[in-house]
């Protein structure tokens, strides 16, 4: 029997549903309160809170329902709220968490001008004497906003919401001046209204990077016009600030025992895809979108999610939804994955471009050249549940799909796409449809890939590392290969060798440093800490082996890291140590060296090469 919630979680945001799916994974059940009427699907045992409420009134529900803790997830600029939050958590003294979302530093750019207040906003619109406005604000300052900038024509963004459309309306503002999307995940609506009505000036708030705000800094820089943006509003003092599933877990660690203790499983990018493109294209043949939608994963099991947003215009519907990854340490964990679906005369499936999911530019993905980063699974998955939707509906031409990841373009520099010609944008990946928490498999795969392009685009010497670091010197040695000739196998060496015995691949270079060397020497091929920790027991008898004396034996087995060692001994060639630390991991991984000649270059922390 699941007990009665004990947590009560503002949301209403991404990052409220994020939150949810956190919790749920570690076992809490908890309210979930929204101010507007909300379709988000809580699990078993939690319930959903619908309405305004004051602080007395927040404070009370806590009291009557014997809540632990208070969690905000609410919208940063939800002002009010936040303080009745904080009065509230004071008064019956319970830890309040605060859940924030990513946000840029400050813009030093003439085009972004910043303020405090919307008074301070209508002062710097008359001063840049714009005459044709785009507010992308929200419809909470239209009233004000309408009222004060008369002398000019003014284009409101809303929410495609009856609430959003009566309180616009009630404004004054002509049907005519209101852009409604059901969701601001894309800004091609905005480009176009850019465009079409010759905007001088753009209006916004500082929302974050879940907000698109660096999105919008880009539509003022291409299009050349000014961006005054609100800053956002003073916060509360919190308990705890936590900006990720991981922070989370933390707190609620050190709150007790977790409900759950075990690790949570996610979901693939390719199964938020393919729940997405179903979901849209269920809305696009019907005119009705499933409020959580179920597709089978590659072994036949069914994973269902609950749709974040969705829309129907113009012959095309997109939803979206808030991508869970389990307890691993996923970077697309929390945000939203989308797919727009459209018809075409051809009566097949085509993959076209989509914002944030990068373009293939380099052969050996075995991926079309000019096309999506989708993977073949997850191509696999979403033309399964599109062909038997075809199929149900007797549906003669075919669909485009185009899969979406609003902060794809961002993420992607700090993932291995660039590397392996993939460009602007991230991967719809998976070959099971599920995330493993801390699961190799992924990892391995990239590897795996690497190692394909590069042997597709006639690379024989791969320069192989275990991160930026190591990489970063070993590009100043190998100055003349090129990007994809450099392969980070992290801390598995084992299926990195693996992978590079290839025909065709002639050379493999090895740079590694000191603490994976000891371990690697030791005999170990994955040198992850969780399976493996330095043994400085072998670390002294190779010392002791090379004739080195009790006091450099005693400082190694003193020793907290491996790093140390560069102190201890000197780190220079000559070192009979280093020389039979080099030796012991060639022996380690020589089975696994036999069809290509194989350089061991050992790494310290100022970039020596030995």
């Amino acid at each position: 029997m699941i007990s009665a919630p004990k947590i009560l979680l503002f949301g209403g945001t991404t990052e409220g549903k994020a939150t949810a799916n956190w919790l749920n994974d570690m076992g809490f059940t908890f309210f979930y309160s929204t101010k507007m009427s909300s379709k988000v699907m809580v699990p078993e045992g939690c319930e959903k809170l619908q309405g305004a409420m004051t602080a007395e009134e927040i404070a009370r529900f806590c009291q009557s329902k014997a809540i632990e803790l208070i969690v905000d997830a609410a919208h940063p600029y939800a002002s009010e709220l936040h303080w009745n939050i904080s009065s509230a958590a004071k008064k019956v003294n319970l830890p309040l968490v605060r859940v924030e979302r990513g946000f840029m530093e400050p813009v030093e750019d003439p085009l972004v001008m910043y303020v405090d207040s919307l008074a301070e906003m209508v002062e710097t619109v008359a001063r840049q004497k714009a005459d044709r406005i785009l507010s992308l604000m929200g419809v909470k300052s239209v009233s004000y906003l309408h009222q004060a900038l008369q002398a000019s024509e003014t284009w409101y963004r809303i929410l495609d919401q009856p609430a959003s459309w009566k309180l616009a309306q009630e404004s004054g503002v002509v049907k005519d001046h209101l852009i409604a999307s059901m969701a601001f995940e894309n800004l091609n609506d905005a480009k176009t209204l850019i465009q079409d009505h010759q905007i001088q000036l753009l209006l916004t708030k500082d929302s974050g990077f879940n907000g698109l705000f660096d999105h919008k800094i880009e539509l003022a820089r291409q299009f050349n016009i000014p961006l005054v943006v609100l800053k956002r509003p003073p916060m509360p003092d919190y308990t705890c600030i936590v900006k990720c599933r991981a922070d989370l877990r933390k707190f609620m660690q050190q709150q007790g025992d977790l409900p759950k203790a075990d690790l949570a499983h996610g979901f693939t990018t390719g199964t938020c895809a393919t729940i997405c493109a179903k979901a849209a294209a269920t809305y696009l043949l019907t005119g009705v979108c499933p409020t959580n939608e179920t597709v089978l994963l590659p072994d036949g099991e069914p994973c269902a999610m609950a749709i974040h947003t969705q829309g129907l215009e113009a012959g095309q519907a997109f939803a979206t939804v808030i991508k869970n990854s389990g307890d691993d340490p996923d970077l697309t964990d929390g945000l939203v994955i989308g797919c727009r679906i459209s018809y075409n005369p051809l009566g097949e499936i085509r993959f076209v471009e989509g914002e944030g999911v990068g373009t293939v530019r380099l052969s050996g993905l075995g991926l079309p050249l000019g096309g999506p980063a989708i993977n073949k699974v997850p191509r696999e998955m979403i033309c399964g549940e599109l062909s038997q939707l075809m199929d149900d509906y007797e549906v003669t031409s075919g669909f485009d799909v185009s899969v979406f990841i609003p902060q794809g373009k961002r993420l992607a520099a700090r993932t291995f796409n660039p590397r392996l010609g993939v460009e602007g944008g991230l991967s719809i990946i998976g070959s099971t449809g599920r995330i493993k928490p801390f699961s190799s498999e992924a990892y391995v795969a990239t590897i795996q890939r690497q190692v394909a392009v590069a042997l597709d685009n006639e690379g024989t010497h791969i320069v192989m590392n275990s991160g930026g670091r190591s990489e970063n010197y070993l590009k100043r040695r190998f100055k003349g290969l090129k990007p994809y000739a450099f392969v980070q196998y992290g801390n598995y060496i084992g299926e990195a060798l693996k992978a590079a015995a290839q025909p065709g691949i002639r050379k493999v270079t090895m740079g590694i440093m000191t603490g994976k060397a000891v371990k690697l020497a030791d005999g170990h091929l994955d040198t992850h800490s969780r399976n493996v920790v330095m043994n400085k027991g072998f670390i002294a008898q190779v010392a002791l082996h090379c004739g080195y004396d009790a006091g450099v034996i005693e400082q190694i087995e003193n020793m907290a890291m491996a790093r140390e060692l560069e102190k201890i001994i000197p780190f220079h060639m000559e070192e009979s140590f280093f020389k039979a630390l080099k030796a012991a991991c060639y022996q380690t991984v020589a089975s696994l060296c036999r069809e290509f000649e194989l350089e061991i270059l050992l790494i310290n922390n100022e970039g020596t090469m030995i």
